[in-house]
């Protein structure tokens, strides 16, 4: 956590307990908290707990960082989670996905970041699992914005990390051949192809069904078009929702 760039040293379990009321959609039952941060403990022990992570929670910063109520406990509404900010941009990609002038300033490092390296509590590795795979679809819906941005190199870093994050998910793989055909690399495009169709026979002994004949024709219609409103036939306009 920080507070005005400066980062605030917290007690662990008043860290777990920001994390997960972050996490968290609304206000929590404090006895559901309590017992889902201190599983091995009794009820009332986990209640104490959780009473003392509040107590502890009293730095030098001037924000509430959560609100109690009598049976319920949130977090406060002055502070920012980098998670949500980083899902409402990714959603603002995936509807409105050929504006691109709401993809070239996002901060394309938080749609690669871990989230909570280290930590192995059950609610962090659902919550971890469910953020990574949002993480593809937004990071397919910028890299096509991107390219119709004319920010090729860019578009193809985004992609080329996409495709090595998951090389057996279809919409990765066509998201970065559309960036190789867009740029003019049909032999990168067609050797990329190979090597999915090489690894997909491998894994589950099938054919993709990716085409790049018909992806090249996709992207040289978008392209005398000037980028229009829907995209290309083939090309999904909620690039996120491409499998």
């Amino acid at each position: 956590m920080s507070h005005d760039g400066i980062a605030i040293d917290l007690p662990d379990s008043t860290r777990r307990l920001i994390a997960y009321l972050a996490l968290s959609d609304g206000p929590q039952e404090r006895s559901l908290v309590a017992a889902i941060l201190w599983p091995e403990k009794s009820d009332e022990r986990a209640a104490a707990n959780l009473r003392s992570s509040i107590w502890r929670m009293d730095a030098p910063t001037g924000v509430d960082l959560v609100s109690v109520h009598r049976s319920c406990i949130e977090l406060g509404d002055d502070v920012s989670v980098d998670a949500r900010d980083l899902q409402q941009s990714g959603w603002d990609l995936v509807h409105r996905g050929l504006d691109v002038s709401a993809a070239v300033d996002v901060d394309r490092r938080a749609f690669v970041a871990e989230l909570l390296p280290g930590w192995y509590d059950d609610w962090v590795i659902a919550e971890r699992e469910r953020l990574t795979q949002l993480q593809l679809h937004f990071m397919e819906a910028l890299a096509y914005a991107l390219v119709r941005a004319g920010r090729i190199p860019e578009a193809l870093d985004v992609a080329i990390r996409l495709s090595a994050a998951d090389s057996l998910r279809e919409g990765s793989q066509r998201v970065l051949l559309w960036a190789y055909c867009w740029e003019g690399s049909l032999g990168q495009a067609r050797r990329q192809l190979e090597r999915y169709r090489d690894e997909l026979r491998e894994e589950f002994g099938v054919e993709p069904s990716l085409d790049l004949a018909s992806i090249m024709q996709a992207v040289a219609a978008e392209r005398g078009r000037g980028c229009p409103e829907h995209a290309a036939q083939g090309i999904p306009v909620a690039a996120g929702s491409s499998r």
